[in-house]
Order: C-alpha cells, then structure tokens, then sequence
C-alpha cells in the first residue's frame, strides 16, 4: 500500500512506522478531548480531569485493540468486525452492565475512574494504578506487534 511506496521511495520503514503510531495517537486523544468536551457540555462531571483521563485511558486503549487487530488480521472487514465484537464484550461484561466487571473486559480501570469522577467519589489509588498499567501495557503490546509485523511484511 501507501506504506510500502512512501518506504521505497526514501523515508525508510522506521520513519514511516513513528509516523503511523505519532498519528494514531494524536487522533486517538483528538477524539478523547472531543468526546471529553460533550461530556463537559451535557452534564456535570464533579472531578473534570479523572473525567478526562479516564476518556484518554478508553481512546488509547481501543487504539491499541485496532493496532493489535490489524497488524494481525489483513482484512480491514474482518478487523474491523473483530474491534467491534471485542468492544462489544468488553462493554456487556463490564461495570456499566453488571455488578462486577469481567476479568477479559480491558476498560474495567478506565469505567471505574469515570464512574467515581461522574457520581463525584474519588478514585482509589488502585484503580490509577491499574488504569496506568492496563493503558500503558496495551500501547506498548500494540505497538510491539506492529513494529514486529511491519517488519515481518517489508
């Protein structure tokens, strides 16, 4: 694709590689501040920034399922069938829908946080800890596999 032809034609596969993961982070926290935004518009959060944080820790996180998805499956359709079936366990099993959240549901740490910020209870120190270690290990697993993929295929 588009990759491949911008590699050959002098930027090199790391270069374009950084460049992927640059955008597709900044467009991910984009769509947190838009999405924050709304939430700030339309109703009273009582703790704005665990608020904020917890939309950033959602947006990464699912950016880090379709970089994780799609270095893997090659078929944008089945890729993108598989994000949505993943979303969809993860928000069925989660605290929004039952009371305890599913151990495979990966934004339990992110729903916890927005949920404390929204009904204005603070988060427990665990809770940031393990939204910090859920968000940060599933960026750097996503990326690995995307970096070890792009190279597979170059």
């Amino acid at each position: 694709g588009a990759d491949r032809r911008l590699a050959l034609a002098g930027l090199g596969l790391s270069r374009v590689a950084i460049s992927r993961i640059v955008s597709s982070v900044g467009l991910a926290t984009i769509a947190a501040a838009a999405a924050f935004v709304t939430l700030e518009i339309r109703g009273n959060v009582t703790h704005p920034w665990h608020a904020a944080v917890a939309i950033l820790a959602f947006a990464w996180l699912y950016l880090a399922v379709g970089v994780l998805v799609g270095s893997i499956v090659t078929d944008p359709l089945e890729g993108s069938l598989i994000v949505v079936f993943i979303f969809i366990l993860d928000v069925f099993s989660g605290p929004g829908m039952s009371s305890a959240a599913a151990p495979w549901s990966i934004s339990r740490k992110a729903a916890d946080v927005l949920i404390s910020a929204g009904l204005g209870r603070p988060s427990s120190a665990s809770d940031w800890v393990g939204l910090g270690l859920t968000t940060i290990g599933a960026l750097v697993a996503a990326f690995t596999v995307f970096v070890l993929s792009a190279r597979r295929r170059s």
